[in-house]
C-alpha cells in the first residue's frame, strides 16, 4: 500500500481493521484501496454473513473451498500482524527493512491471506493460518522474505500456519461450489418452495436411483407443476446444503445415472 504512514495506521486501528469476528470483522485492506495481481472481487459470506475483501483469484478459489468446508466456522482475510515485532523473538535476520513505504519509510502493516476459525469434532475451536501465492510468486526473493515473516510469526503463536498454492485449488471443485452456492443466496426461481420441494426430489431421486438423472428431472417438473428448469435447481440446492454428496471434483453429469452421482 503506498504512501503509508502512521496517520494512516492511527485510522485503520480506529475503524477497527483487523479487529472482529464473523459479521464484525474488517479486513486490513479492502480491494478499492490495494493493488491486486488479478481480478479483485468482493463476495458476500453465507458463513460469516459480512462482505469479504479478496485480492486475487487465488484467493477467491480459497474463500469458496473454506467456506464449504463444514468444519470452518469464520474466515477472516488480509490479517494483520500488528504485533509481529513483539511476537517474533527470533527476528535478527527478517528482512523487515524491505516493507517500509518508499516515501515515509513508515514500515508497512503485512497480512496473512486467511486466519480461520475451525470447530474440531470435539467441539473445541482453534485457529488456522493460510497464505495464498501463485506458484510463480514462489520464485521471487521478496515472497520467501515475507512469508518467513509469516511463518515465524504464527509458530509464535501457536498456529498453524501454511502455503497454499494455486496447484492446491482445484478449479472444478471451486466450479461446482460456485454453480451450487448460488442457490443458498437466492429465494429460488420463480414460485417454487425450495424447502419443500427439494425434500420432495430428495425422496423421488432415491426412489428411482437406477435412472438417468436428466429424465427424472423433468418427470419431477412434471408431476409437482414446476416450470423447465426447476428440477436441477433444486438438486443444485440439495448439493449446497449437503442434503446429497457428490465427487466435488468431477464436472456434475446429468447424463449419468443417479446411482452414479450420489456418494
Amino acid at each position: 500500500m503506498s504512501g503509508w504512514n502512521k496517520e494512516k495506521l492511527q485510522r485503520h486501528i480506529k475503524e477497527g481493521r483487523g479487529q472482529g469476528e464473523k459479521a464484525s470483522y474488517i479486513p486490513w485492506t479492502k480491494t478499492h484501496e490495494f493493488s491486486s495481481k488479478g481480478r479483485a472481487t468482493r463476495i458476500f459470506g453465507i458463513k460469516t454473513q459480512r462482505i469479504h475483501h479478496l485480492h486475487s483469484d487465488n484467493q477467491l478459489k480459497a474463500f469458496h473451498m473454506f467456506e464449504w468446508e463444514d468444519n470452518v466456522i469464520d474466515i477472516r482475510e488480509g490479517f494483520p500482524l500488528l504485533d509481529v515485532m513483539e511476537v517474533i523473538d527470533d527476528k535478527e535476520n527478517l528482512r523487515f527493512d524491505k516493507f517500509r513505504d518508499k516515501e515515509s519509510g513508515e514500515q508497512l502493516v503485512l497480512t496473512t491471506s486467511f486466519l480461520l476459525t475451525i470447530r474440531d469434532a470435539d467441539g473445541k475451536e482453534r485457529y488456522l493460518a493460510r497464505a495464498i501465492k501463485d506458484s510463480s510468486e514462489l520464485t521471487r526473493k521478496i515472497t520467501f522474505e515475507k512469508l518467513e515473516i509469516e511463518n515465524r510469526y504464527w509458530r509464535a503463536r501457536g498456529i498453524e500456519w501454511r502455503v497454499i498454492t494455486d496447484k492446491q485449488l482445484s478449479r472444478q471443485f471451486v466450479k461446482n461450489i460456485e454453480w451450487v452456492r448460488e442457490t443458498l443466496l437466492s429465494n429460488g426461481q420463480g414460485d417454487i418452495d425450495k424447502e419443500q420441494l427439494s425434500d420432495m426430489l430428495l425422496k423421488f431421486l432415491y426412489s428411482n436411483t437406477d435412472l438417468v438423472l436428466r429424465g427424472k428431472l423433468k418427470d419431477f417438473e412434471k408431476i409437482v407443476g414446476v416450470h423447465n428448469g426447476s428440477g436441477l435447481y433444486l438438486i443444485r440446492y440439495l448439493i449446497a446444503t449437503k442434503a446429497i454428496r457428490i465427487d466435488m471434483s468431477r464436472k456434475f453429469d446429468t447424463t449419468a445415472r443417479i446411482i452414479d452421482l450420489l456418494m
